[in-house]
């Protein structure tokens, strides 16, 4: 019985997304495909459009096996963390492949990049302290002095899906997971705006796309089936509008007098939160606080901690469950396979004892305010079955 594991958002699922289903199990020859899927939270920082459970129904529909959780302290984080959790609970269920989309395919590229990052030299260390003393933002600094060890074009290792692919072989080689990676080719821009005829489109222009209530176009870059189910969902209002949630969050900032507990700490970040205080939305909130050493992402992410109220000193290091989203009938049995000290769990428990698993009951009630829906749904939803 072979696996192999996607980490993905889903945030909707579109046509990429399903032609990068198919290719999964084409090229690794697997009998299950798992995906583990970010929850109420997306690594971008902010609550995802739709729900866990219909992004994890438009998964199995389009060709998934089991879709399992990446726990929130997992998947509002930086992309070494969010690749670290992922890799983790794909390990834990037996995954001999994991497979991921970037723009280049060159594993071996990748691979010498993730040995640099987990065992870097002194050349390398020298020459990303000397850009960090410079002011260059920690992202940028890490992957110019990688290129410059590398010797390849800094443009290679700056693609958003490349960057990932990276940390996910890091991860594959600090858990010594015994993983192979497969790299698909991701084409047109990750970021772009527009659903553009021809290519495949990124989840930022479908969400865009369906903000501006552009359905026609919508429905031709998703498969038949998820957009069913993202109609439905948008006719019933069950869907997290991006604003949802911004006044809750400027009152936050003036309630919270200590940052110092939130996760991503460093270079006095912190100092600069409350400076988001007074803007009227969340993207005058990031531009508040951003500047040449904290990414537009990267303070995204603190701001959706504290509404979160996350303790980083409570976190742990890796992942000890997984909440089941759903799966096809003939994989139920994948669910056996994880070890003594890790749980796969169907519904979540009244009264969650694990600080995580009270994380990912937080996030799911504040995306359940901004979607107005009632809150505690966590406690009552099943995994979808197909």
């Amino acid at each position: 019985m072979r696996i192999c594991g996607i980490i993905a958002e889903y945030d909707p699922l579109h046509c990429g997304h399903a032609w990068h289903l198919s290719e999964a199990r084409r090229r690794t020859g697997a009998d299950y495909v798992v995906c583990v899927m970010s929850g109420s939270f997306t690594q971008r920082g902010m609550p995802a459009l739709l729900s866990p459970h219909t992004r994890a129904e438009m998964a199995l529909r389009a060709g998934a096996d089991l879709v399992l959780q990446l726990p929130v302290s997992f998947s509002l984080c930086d992309a070494e963390r969010f690749a670290l959790g992922g890799v983790e609970i794909l390990r834990q269920l037996g995954a001999e492949a994991l497979c991921f989309g970037a723009e280049m395919e060159g594993i071996p590229v990748m691979e010498a990049a993730a040995a640099l990052l987990e065992s870097p030299d002194a050349a390398y260390q020298g020459r990303l302290h000397a850009l960090l003393d410079a002011g260059m933002a920690f992202p940028a600094a890490q992957g110019l002095a990688l290129a410059e060890s590398l010797h390849i074009d800094p443009s290679i290792l700056a693609q958003p899906n490349t960057a990932l692919g990276i940390c996910y072989l890091r991860a594959i080689r600090r858990l010594s997971a015994p993983m192979t990676p497969f790299a698909v080719p991701r084409s047109g821009s990750y970021h772009a705006e527009t659903l553009v005829t021809d290519t495949l489109p990124s989840a930022t222009a479908v969400r865009c796309a369906c903000l501006r209530q552009e359905w026609d176009k919508v429905r031709a870059s998703m498969p038949e089936a998820a957009f069913r189910l993202l109609d439905a969902d948008f006719k019933a209002g069950k869907v997290h509008a991006p604003e949802a949630l911004t006044q809750l969050l400027r009152w936050k900032l003036r309630q919270t007098a200590d940052y110092s507990r939130l996760p991503g700490l460093s270079e006095g970040i912190e100092n600069r939160l409350p400076l988001a205080a007074d803007a009227l939305t969340r993207e005058d909130m990031v531009l508040a606080v951003k500047s040449k050493r904290y990414s537009y992402a990267r303070v995204n992410r603190l701001l959706a901690h504290v509404l979160l109220d996350t303790d980083a000193g409570r976190l742990e290091p890796l992942p000890r469950h997984a909440r089941v989203f759903g799966f096809k009938k003939g994989a139920s049995g994948l669910l056996k396979r994880c070890g003594d000290d890790f749980s796969f769990i169907s519904q979540m428990p009244a009264h969650p004892s694990i600080y995580e698993m009270a994380l990912d009951a937080r996030a799911d009630d504040l995306w359940n305010l901004g979607a107005n829906q009632p809150f505690g749904a966590i406690y009552r939803q099943k995994p979808v079955i197909l």
